[in-house]
This record gives structure tokens, sequence and C-alpha cells, in this order.
């Protein structure tokens, strides 16, 4: 599988029963996430390099995991890297469902402890060359080299990139799930065992926040085809996580310092939010509960910012100045820790193990039997090749 996966020459329709092979291995072997982990993807034959990708974001020809290779590799660096391309084209039903069992085969990834053990190792780095979207706001060189760090960070990196990139009108709800349930569990690994991750945390609350300013931008849209305040829940529950235990896998107490500025200086975001879900929990509909909940998990953010806020207004006009400084900020945060009470939530750090429930099978059922038809379809077709091939060398002899 890993010689296939990396070095042999197979048609774009091919990938999806590659995938398929991968998600089996790693869900049903525990024992594959060695192989996973430890295969060199230069071992098999002679590297080839990264799909080109356009001026529109999606990759000049077909994805294909034969395409990818950034030496020293392994299969999952190939396959994260194959992921951020796949990830990048999601127009259609069928990118869609290759998308979904990318994001399945991560979350088996994500919740076993051993493959956590090496993708947060310090000692074993990898550079990942993940693919992103180029965006207005934003440029993107051909020429990005990705520094050498453990494969949790790469990980965290493209769900950060997922969300960035696919807020849109309509919704990716389910990958959208999965994306933020695969943060979650890496989170509760690094929690657990006390992991210090040196990451640029502040890229993923960032976009975690803009998830939500989007969510709010698109409420009357969203609102009456998705349950966006599960979603929504979710990202709380993440940053409650951060809020909880962040000092306990926080890179330094600076970091948890930064956190409670992004939440203080976004305020109006988590504010809106509030006042939308309660709105819901009280004229009722299909998302009332739901709506509830997310009430219900705000308590510690604005407990945070209804703390913090008068004592940095009551700073700034002590001190004679209009807009503060972030490191004062920062300082006014460092010293009112102490009196602020927060509330301990339940079960944070424990999550719901996949596992392939009725809906879950259909998708299956589904992806294997479009592999088959287009597997037939294509001999098929090189039957009729191979036909024509013999009639037109009758002729001329």
């Amino acid at each position: 599988l890993v010689c296939y996966c990396t070095n042999v020459e197979f048609f774009s329709r091919a990938n999806d029963a590659v995938l398929l092979a991968l998600y089996e291995a790693v869900h049903l072997n525990r024992n594959f996430i060695t192989a996973l982990t430890h295969s060199l993807t230069d071992s098999c034959g002679p590297s080839t390099s990264p799909t080109p990708v356009s001026s529109e974001g999606t990759s000049q020809g077909s994805a294909d995991l034969t395409d990818i290779h950034t030496p020293p590799s392994n299969l999952l660096v190939t396959f994260l890297e194959f992921s951020s391309i796949v990830f990048q084209n999601t127009k259609t039903e069928a990118n869609i469902q290759t998308a979904k069992l990318c994001f399945t085969i991560l979350i088996c990834i994500a919740e076993d402890q051993y493959a956590n053990s090496i993708m947060h190792d310090i000692n074993m780095v990898f550079k990942v060359q993940l693919h992103r979207v180029p965006m207005r706001h934003r440029k993107v060189s051909s020429e990005r080299r990705s520094p050498s760090r453990p494969l949790a960070c790469a990980i965290l990196d493209l769900m950060v990139e997922f969300i960035f990139s696919h807020m849109r009108k309509t919704l990716l709800l389910e990958l959208f799930n999965r994306c933020l349930g695969i943060i979650h569990r890496l989170l509760c690994y690094q929690k657990k065992c006390r992991v210090r991750l040196q990451h640029n945390w502040k890229e993923l609350w960032t976009a975690l926040i803009n998830l939500l300013k989007f969510m709010l931008s698109h409420e009357s849209d969203l609102v009456k085809k998705y349950n966006t305040f599960q979603l929504a829940h979710q990202v709380i529950n993440i940053f409650n996580l951060f809020i909880t235990f962040g000092d306990t896998f926080l890179p330094s107490p600076t970091s948890y310092d930064e956190l409670y500025y992004e939440i203080i200086r976004m305020h109006q975001v988590f504010d809106n939010t509030y006042s939308m879900a309660l709105r819901y929990t009280t004229t009722g509909g299909n998302w009332k509960d739901s709506a509830a909940k997310l009430t219900n998990s705000l308590v510690n953010i604005r407990a945070i910012i209804n703390h913090f806020s008068p004592k940095i207004d009551s700073w700034a006009s002590a001190n004679y100045i209009s807009t503060l400084t972030e490191e004062q900020v920062l300082e006014v945060v460092r010293n009112n820790y102490d009196t602020l009470t927060l509330k301990l939530h339940d079960n944070l750090d424990q999550f719901e193990r996949y596992s392939e429930k009725p809906k879950e099978s259909s998708f299956f059922t589904q992806m294997v039997r479009s592999v088959v038809s287009e597997y037939q379809q294509s001999l098929n077709f090189t039957s009729l090749e191979q036909q024509n091939l013999l009639q037109e060398f009758s002729t001329i002899t």
C-alpha cells in the first residue's frame, strides 16, 4: 500500500479506492499506524514534484497521491499533503465525498494514542508542504518552505486552512464538524499528556473567531438549512478547553495571556453570538435546544469579557490613554487574574470515539459502488479502444 500510494502512476479515479484501503487499514488495524508514521515514501522509487495550483485555487489536473513528495517523508506526510489538495476543490458532490473520506481517516488517526505520541514527538519532525488556496487578503508563494515540525502542527495548520477557505453560504456542515472534531481530539491528547506544542495558536483562534463572524453575518440564510448553533458550540468548547486547561498544554504563560487578549479584543463577536443564541432559545424552532447549549457554553467567555473590560477602561482612564497597545492590555490582564471567577465545564476533554454508524455505512457503500462502477467503465473503454486499434491495424495491413 505504501508503494502504491506514493510512487505508482495510477488514474485519478483510483484515489478513492486507495483512500478506502487506507481507511480500512487505519480504522480496523491499529498496528498499521506504525507503517503510516514510519514508512518512508522515497523507499519505493523516485520522488515526484507537487501538483501545481492555479490562481482559482484548484490543482491543475487532478489531485493524486503520487504527485506529492517532500523528503524526508513518510506516508502520513504524503497523505496530509494530498488532503490539502483535496480540500481545495469541494465544488462537486464527488469531491466532497472524497474530502469526507480524508477527514474520516484523520479522525481515526487523531484519536489513536500511539499516533498522537508520534505526531507530538518533538524529536520526530517533518516538512509538510500544504497547498493553500490563493486569497485576496494574502499572498501564497509557490516557493514557500515549511519548517520541520511535529506532524500535529501540520494537521492543525491543515484544519485552519480548511476553515479559512470554506466559509461560504453552501456550508459544508459535516466537513466542518469533522474538522473541529480533529482539532478537539488533538487538544485532548495535549491536555492529557501535558504536551506543550510550539505552535502559532493565534492562527487557530483567529480562524475559529472568523467562523463565528461568518455564521453571524449570514445567520438568516444559514439557519434555514443548517444547525449552526451546534457548530458554534463546538467552536466555543474548543475555546473553553483552552481557557480551562490551557495552562497545562500551551507553551508558555504568555500564550495564555494572548488567548485572553484575543477574547477581549474580539468581544463583539462573542457578545453577538450569545445574543443570537439567546433569541432562538426564546422563540423556539428546530434549533432551540442547540441554541440553549450554546448560551450555556459561553459563560466563561462572557465572564472574561465582563471582568477585564471595565478594568482595562479604568486603567486607560487613569493613565489618560485613549487607545491602549497590546502590551498595555496584556499587563492589565496579568494583574487581574486573581479576581476572575470561572465555571468548570464538564467533559470538555471528552469526545465520542469514531464508529461506523448506519449513516456511515451507507456512505462507504456508495463510495465502493462508485469505485467499482468507474473501474468497470474504464475496462469497457479500454476494451473498445483496443478493438478500434485492431480494426485500424487490419485495414492498414
